[in-house]
């Protein structure tokens, strides 16, 4: 058989999914223990899922690199971590840092990022931002998502270095890569303060459906229509659904021009449509602007106003989100 890229995809390659801290903050964490390859999530499921496009993703590039890969059961140095772990939760801080060190000269780039955790906290080390930062930076080059989250931490509060802005976004922007669930929702806040970039605020309003999708309780908060499901029993319109999407795009703005619009600007507010969907379900964006912007006005009666004028030009089986 030829070991192409269905070849090894159709191996039983070992995985693990703990519940419990890996590194503070999340609640599972899914790992192929033949790679360096995990997933963590609040959702059991969700973390296996994301590990097994990551596992896909791997072994693709490792192919296409002409690199030879591991039999299932080959590549196991997962328990040492485990060991570790078990250390640290018992607060043997110096078995686990220890542990930890061992690690990295396998290219553990969570150990890494855990060591710089315990600097950065001063648990059984002396807190040193510094020593954290460079352990950061270590796992930062194996694209670790909680390093690049610290790291971005870091550079936004000032925390043991100067504060640069570009820099935190970078860092978010990496670990947004990687579905971090933290850097999604600080990112979205993040590029959406400022709303006159177009670009910017899609960005923003991309991280932050990701973190209210994940759970991410503050998330949810802000972004409107998280609570609601289309209605797909409801009697389709079918004169709307059969326009262009140009028309329907027009039919929509027609509507916010003329019941929604009057009601923001009142108050020195707007609000603009940052993406239309009709394909295979209808779905819009839109955030508020002005004075409307960033005042939580997603969880207020203001939504159900946007989407009760929706739903009537054009049905309740749409997806709405407002931010």
């Amino acid at each position: 058989m030829q070991k192409d890229l269905e070849y090894y995809l159709s191996l039983d390659y070992p995985i693990a999914c703990y519940e419990g801290e890996y590194e503070v903050g999340d609640a599972y964490l899914a790992q192929f223990t033949d790679f360096d390859i995990k997933a963590a999530s609040e959702d059991y499921y969700e973390a296996i899922e994301i590990a097994r496009e990551y596992l896909k993703s791997h072994i693709k590039l490792e192919l296409e690199l002409g690199h030879e890969l591991p039999n299932p059961g080959e590549g196991v140095r997962f328990m040492e971590h485990r060991e570790a772990l078990k250390a640290y939760k018992e607060k043997d801080f110096d078995k686990a840092i220890n542990l930890w060190k061992q690690e990295v000269k396998h290219k553990n780039d969570q150990a890494m990022t855990n060591i710089g955790l315990m600097y950065l906290k001063g648990e059984g080390v002396e807190k040193n931002f510094t020593t954290a930062r460079e352990w950061f930076e270590k796992a930062s080059e194996y694209g670790n998502d909680s390093a690049n989250y610290n790291l971005a931490l870091m550079y936004q509060t000032k925390l043991g270095v100067d504060e640069d802005q570009d820099a935190a976004i970078d860092y978010f922007r990496r670990a947004v890569m990687k579905n971090h669930q933290g850097a999604n929702f600080r990112l979205g806040l993040v590029l959406l303060k400022d709303r006159t970039d177009e670009d910017r605020v899609k960005e923003g309003f991309e991280c932050m459906l990701n973190a209210a999708r994940s759970g991410h309780p503050m998330a949810m908060a802000q972004m409107g229509g998280m609570d609601r499901e289309p209605n797909t029993a409801c009697e389709p319109n079918n004169q709307f659904r059969m326009y262009s999407k140009e028309k329907q795009l027009e039919v929509i703005n027609d509507a916010i021009n003329r019941y929604i619009r009057p009601i923001l600007t009142k108050d020195g507010g707007d609000i603009k449509i940052l993406d239309y969907i009709n394909e295979p379900d209808i779905e819009i964006r839109l955030a508020y602007q002005g004075n409307c912007a960033g005042c939580s006005m997603a969880s207020t009666s203001t939504y159900g106003i946007i989407i009760d004028t929706l739903s009537k030009v054009i049905d309740e089986n749409i997806r709405l989100y407002v931010i």
